[in-house]
């Protein structure tokens, strides 16, 4: 199975019109949006945060492949109902595609008060429950990466990420987790057996190309006009 992954494009239309003709012609099976569609200090005028979102779920479909979203601590919450609109929900829930099944959980929390930030306690929880049934080989996707990775550090020993996240990938041992949320890092890391992919903000041309196989994914970060 191969993945598209676009990760925080906050309103960047533009440069995720660039991503999208870049892997014109590419085959792949699903496009994974790991949250931050909008940006909450920067909303053109006469837009609302929802319209743009409206907008990027529009081109991220143009590939006629399965979209699967979960949103980011700069979406507003309303975005779920967007999702739901267009059938792309992945946020506390899980889905299946190509015998693969996915689970989804979007925001962060952060010292910013953004508009999305679920606690942990409900991270764990919701997560726990929607993951009681899954078994073998599966893949979550995530807004924020698990905490004590390298893709989780704002400067050197200070890691943001989630515990809770973290916490599900030890017990739950997905082949893979994709995150987003920290644009100044990007590339894999791994928890416990399990790999954890962001390719980086599409804001800047960032995006990532995953080839998922059977107990392992080969991850690969992509660039517009690199």
């Amino acid at each position: 199975m191969r993945l598209l992954v676009v990760a925080d494009v906050h309103g960047k239309y533009e440069k995720l019109q660039d991503i999208m003709d870049s892997i014109a012609g590419t085959a792949f099976d699903a496009v994974i949006a790991p949250g931050d569609f909008t940006d909450m200090f920067d909303i053109p005028p006469n837009f609302s945060q929802l319209d743009v979102a409206d907008m990027v779920i529009q081109k991220l479909l143009i590939p006629n492949k399965p979209l699967l979203c979960v949103p980011g601590n700069h979406d507003p919450y309303d975005i779920l109902d967007v999702f739901d609109d267009y059938g792309v929900n992945l946020h506390g829930r899980t889905k299946k595609v190509a015998g693969v099944v996915f689970a989804g959980w979007g925001g962060a929390v952060t010292p910013f008060n953004t508009l999305l930030e679920p606690p942990e306690e409900e991270t764990a929880e919701v997560l726990g429950r929607v993951l009681k049934k899954v078994t073998g080989q599966w893949v979550l996707i995530s807004h924020s990466p698990p905490k004590g990775t390298t893709l989780d550090m704002v400067k050197p020993k200070t890691h943001v990420g989630s515990a809770a996240i973290r916490d599900v990938i030890l017990s739950k041992k997905p082949v893979l987790t994709i995150t987003a949320h920290i644009h100044e890092n990007r590339g894999t890391d791994m928890v416990g057996g399990s790999t954890v992919f962001y390719p980086g903000p599409a804001f800047d041309g960032y995006y990532g190309i995953v080839e998922l196989g059977k107990r392992k994914a080969e991850c690969h970060v992509r660039r517009t006009g690199a």
